[in-house]
């Protein structure tokens, strides 16, 4: 077992210790016959170039619009000599493609409006009530279907379409209940594979998604301002990080050879992802991800004009339209407070490739955001924070009005292509992963402990101390949206706390213990089951995702020492000797067990089955008041 405290290993600190000091857009449409623009017309062909359209075309000017404006003007050369009514049908026919081709309106051209809005009226646009991950895949990406495969030696999924076939792995491990330090991440450009000769092309997506905390939720009430008071806005309360890896159907090449090449390219890329693990995804767990990405849970869905609604969230999609100058902090720090704008979940989503020119890394990324809220006005308010935000930077975005769909399924692992970047990835732009969560206290050195309380499975967490440690973690989930109940035979001790931090039509329920709670949980708006029963081990309704079961224990003894063995968590107050020593045998601390005994009475341990960390709680003014003291006694 490692024993650390988030910034390295040290000694815990005890009475005589001043420990810790206070925490100061969317895809294209596939190739009928499933070739690629530059991809080889067979095996052992030359390949050519894969440039963006964007580049060959140059300045912006689309080729359509030069074509537009010679056939304007040949049809006007064709009508002069032969009479006022061929004269005025060839004006009128320049009058009607000039403007289409050459006129401007809030940054795009009038043909690509008209365009938008023709696919707008003729596509399909919603899904009917109790809809699976599977209809949603069939809305936003027609004709895929996801197959069990083995990709880099280990049980995965493949999600097959006409473009090719995508592998979706997960970055870091959502499951790991202890936050860390962040950790770099590669920008996708660096992870794109050289082009082989014969090979078929690859693209690449890169989505990163998150929640600020407090939630946009929580508003400027008492939990949010009391866990704004604890963190200084500095912790996001939720973050995932998701990669799609894209073979491109290309012809000569069998859908076995495809599967071959998508194998060996995800076993290349996982080996540089160096030490942030990424692991392919299965058939369940890649359909779950894709509905949890889009914030869909089986209630209906429709696209309008600028937001495609999904269940109870808007969600709006914007593209980047110009990099910003990454030598700038703020420009290097853009996709951290990208995800700290205040919408309920902002999904950022790099794509790059296919690339055939010398160096993968310069390929052009594309850039889009997805911004979902609850109503109108917070969406609103999160798109004017963005504008600010990259006008700040000197970025600029366009948000995709009339293609909202194709901006949702370009915010989703599918690596479909799109539109071309604006250019390759600005040099320094800053990626990171790992250190969102609650935040439970701050080590010695001042630096924030997170746990990543919710989960997509099942989590038991098993709190050793006093009641009052125990409504602390309750209000600083409540910050991070999550709905709280609590199951107790001591009603009467949870009564001043539940009045504290209750508002009119959204109070704590406070049940009887093993009374069922048939409450929904989901990534945006977790469970937190507080199970206060008293000394005899309760036993609790089967877990969901996205649900904790907090189990609260005012003395550790040995009937509770199977409990504490199964738990995924181990929250430990001060404990005296017998305690510790139930403790170390059922969590395998050894000789660590002893300093359970010798920590600050505002302390606790946070144990689960590789790490051992130290945190003072560090309640704020707000919290001492709610509750007081969280010491045992």
């Amino acid at each position: 077992m490692t024993v650390t405290t988030g910034a390295g290993p040290h000694r815990p600190a005890s009475d005589h210790d001043p420990g810790p000091a206070a925490p100061t857009l969317g895809p294209a449409p596939a190739t009928p016959t499933g070739t690629v623009a530059g991809a080889p017309a067979s095996r052992g062909a030359p390949s050519t170039p894969w440039i963006p359209a964007a580049r060959r075309r140059g300045a912006g000017v689309r080729a359509g619009q030069v074509v537009a404006t010679q056939v304007a003007v040949a049809a006007v050369v064709a009508a002069t000599g032969r009479g006022v009514l061929a004269t005025l049908a060839a004006v009128g026919v320049a009058a009607l493609l000039l403007p289409v081709a050459w006129v401007r309106l809030r940054g795009r051209w009038l043909f690509e409006w008209l365009t938008a809005g023709l696919g707008y009226a003729t596509r399909r646009r919603a899904l009917p009530p109790a809809a699976g991950p599977t209809a949603l895949l069939g809305l936003v990406d027609p004709g895929a279907v996801v197959r069990p495969a083995e990709l880099a030696g280990t049980p995965a999924a493949v999600l097959d379409d006409a473009a090719g076939m995508v592998a979706v792995l997960e970055v870091g491990d959502p499951a790991d209940l202890l936050g860390d330090a962040p950790r770099a991440l590669p920008v996708p450009a660096t992870l794109l594979p050289a082009a082989a000769p014969d090979g078929p092309p690859v693209r690449l997506q890169l989505l990163l998604t998150g929640s600020p905390a407090p939630t946009v939720g929580a508003g400027g009430g008492t939990v949010a301002t009391s866990y704004r008071q604890l963190t200084d806005g500095r912790l996001a309360g939720r973050e995932r990080a998701v990669l799609a890896v894209r073979v491109l159907r290309v012809e000569g090449w069998t859908a076995e050879e495809l599967r071959r090449t998508l194998s060996g390219t995800v076993r290349r890329i996982t080996r540089r992802l160096g030490p942030v693990t990424a692991r392919p995804l299965g058939e369940h767990a890649t359909l779950r991800v894709l509905a949890e990405l889009a914030h869909h849970d089986d209630h209906p869905a429709q696209e309008s004009w600028q937001a495609v609604r999904a269940g109870d969230l808007l969600q709006t999609t914007f593209r980047l339209r110009r990099w910003p100058d990454a030598r700038t902090d703020a420009g290097r720090r853009l996709v951290s407070r990208l995800l700290a704008l205040p919408a309920t979940a902002t999904t950022v989503s790099f794509g790059v490739g296919p690339w055939s020119g010398a160096d993968p890394a310069s390929a052009p990324t594309g850039l889009t955001v997805r911004l979902a809220a609850a109503t109108p006005a917070e969406l609103s308010v999160a798109a004017q924070a963005l504008r600010r935000l990259m006008a700040e930077v000197g970025g600029e975005v366009q948000r995709l009005d009339g293609a909202q769909l194709g901006g949702l399924a370009g915010t989703l692992p599918l690596a479909a292509a799109g539109v071309a970047g604006p250019g390759p990835t600005p040099d320094g732009l800053e990626l990171t992963l790992g250190e969102a969560g609650l935040m439970v206290g701050t080590n010695r050195h001042g630096g924030a402990v997170t746990v990543r309380l919710f989960r997509p499975e099942s989590t038991r967490v098993m709190l050793v101390g006093g009641i009052r440690a125990a409504q602390l973690v309750a209000v600083r989930a409540m910050a991070l949206g999550a709905r709280v109940v609590v199951q107790t035979a001591r009603p009467r001790g949870w009564e001043p706390f539940v009045r504290g931090v209750g508002v009119p039509g959204a109070m704590i329920p406070v049940i009887p213990p093993g009374r069922p709670v048939g409450e929904p949980a989901s990534p945006l708006r977790p469970l937190l089951v507080v199970v206060d029963a008293g000394p005899t081990p309760a036993e609790t309704e089967p877990g969901s995702p996205w649900r904790t079961t907090l189990l609260v224990r005012d003395e550790l003894t040995a009937a509770d020492a199977d409990a504490l063995g199964r738990a995924d968590l181990a929250v430990l107050q001060p404990l005296d000797p017998a305690e510790a020593a139930v403790a170390g045998a059922a969590l395998g601390l050894g000789g660590s067990a002893e300093w359970l005994t010798r920590i600050r009475d505002d302390m606790v341990a946070l144990v689960n089955r590789r790490a051992l960390r130290w945190a003072l709680l560090s309640p704020t003014p707000i919290e001492s008041q709610l509750i007081g003291r969280p010491s045992r006694r």
